[in-house]
């Protein structure tokens, strides 16, 4: 391999060292004993498998849960995060991540779409004090449940609930546990760029590393060297969090990457949105999916931003059906790596 230029390592090192607290997730698969872990009692972090919904009764109607041309979203995954301890409503936070799974939809409108959904540490569905592990909470109440089901029935949460294992009546993705570490970057770019020839693997040859060297001035050359540094540091990684101000996702490119400057205020109160976290294309080959397949999942990065003032909710909408519970955020999606 040649002999990397200098200011190709810190083109791309310097890129990530944007001095911020970044954490990474990791997809784990709980056994069947330790199912409890993923149920709403235990404000899980997940991916695939069901929703365990955070508000148990006022979730997203049906019609929340479509693209624009219609089209049912899967569940991809929540992320558990109490972000704001000035906000009382928001003691439990989650954010949920539904995608398209038909193709390269999942970038174009509604293909992908985020809810928000939090409450009060004294609520009506959970004790003021954490469960002790294996133990179940309560099972709504029959109107309850009824009331869930009018809004959605995709999934059938109360008979899985009750056995505390989550069941996937219709398409799920397989489920893991989503478990969030501190990130350990490189302290420079020498070091960097020998993990990122350590890793070189089938997705990315020697031949490939050539090439990003070799044309690293190519504006999308270089972001795809970045994005890949990124990824080989911790090949494992699905998700990418960080709340602190200025954080901003890494695009794989720069001519394909959506514009950040068109994510609006939140509509509810007015406060800006801010970058929460970033869902990696690695999370693809976790589900197992077929990338030859028509219908196969496919992104290049999904960026998800979330009020910065985690605002209360407001009182469910039946006429225009949304549910106050779970306040629908902003994504941007970079279109798949092959397109």
């Amino acid at each position: 391999m040649p002999q990397a230029r200098d200011d190709d390592e810190s083109n791309a090192f310097d890129a990530l060292d944007d001095g911020l607290r970044w954490s990474l997730g990791f997809v784990e698969r709980v056994s069947e004993d330790d199912s409890w872990a993923l149920t709403r009692w235990h404000f899980p972090s997940k991916c695939g498998g069901v929703p365990a919904w955070l508000d148990p009764v006022r979730v997203p109607f049906a019609s929340q849960l479509a693209s624009a041309n219609g089209d049912e979203l899967d569940f991809l995954l929540q992320v558990y995060a109490a972000t704001n301890d000035e906000e009382p409503s928001a003691f439990h936070r989650a954010v949920f991540v539904f995608v398209n799974a038909s193709g390269g939809e999942t970038h174009k409108r509604g293909g992908c779409r985020a809810f928000r959904s939090q409450l009060p540490r004294v609520n009506g569905y959970y004790d003021s004090e954490p469960l002790a592990p294996g133990v179940i909470g309560n099972a709504l109440r029959r109107e309850e449940e009824e009331e869930r089901r009018r809004r959605c029935d995709r999934w059938d949460v109360s008979a899985s609930e009750a056995a505390a294992a989550l069941r996937a009546p219709t398409k799920t993705y397989p489920e893991f546990e989503l478990v969030v570490e501190s990130e350990e970057r490189a302290t420079d770019s020498t070091e960097g760029m020998k993990i990122l020839e350590d890793n070189v693997g089938d997705d990315m040859t020697a031949e490939d590393l050539d090439e990003i060297e070799a044309e690293v001035y190519d504006k999308d050359n270089e972001q795809l060297a970045t994005f890949h540094v990124m990824l080989k540091s911790d090949p494992d990684q699905v998700l990418r969090y960080c709340y602190d101000e200025g954080a901003r996702p890494l695009w794989p490119s720069v001519t394909h990457a959506p514009s950040e400057g068109n994510v609006p205020c939140c509509e509810r109160c007015g406060a800006p949105r801010r970058f929460e976290f970033q869902i990696l294309p690695t999370i693809i080959s976790k589900f197992d999916i077929d990338a030859e397949g028509d219908y196969a999942l496919d992104f290049g990065s999904i960026a998800v931003y979330t009020c910065s003032k985690s605002c209360a909710p407001i009182e469910c909408d039946p006429v225009a059906q949304k549910s106050g519970a779970y306040a629908e955020e902003y994504v941007l999606v970079h279109p798949p790596l092959n397109q």
